[in-house]
């Protein structure tokens, strides 16, 4: 039973620049994340090699980076793997 939606195997360039793309994304958007922080608070986003942060903020900064980041690389591969 074949499909005629094209997936990424059967693209191999998209097999091998999608990761890369998103990787490249989930930079981006790690970036833009500390500094949006940085603006609006004054202070320096709450990374685990940080001092002056307490531990409740710096799990919740990972958490919430964490799940922008999943969201981002999952819109990504969707959009690299669609039709269109």
């Amino acid at each position: 039973m074949s499909s005629t939606a094209a997936t990424t195997s059967d693209r191999p360039l998209a097999r091998v620049t999608a990761p890369l793309i998103a990787m490249g994304a989930s930079w981006a958007v790690r970036k833009s994340m500390i500094s949006i922080y940085e603006a609006r608070t004054g202070k320096p986003a709450p990374v685990i090699y940080s001092r002056e942060a307490s531990l409740t903020s710096k799990v919740v900064w990972a958490a919430a980076m964490a799940g922008v980041i999943a969201l981002v690389e999952v819109v990504v591969m969707q959009f690299l793997d669609s039709d269109d």
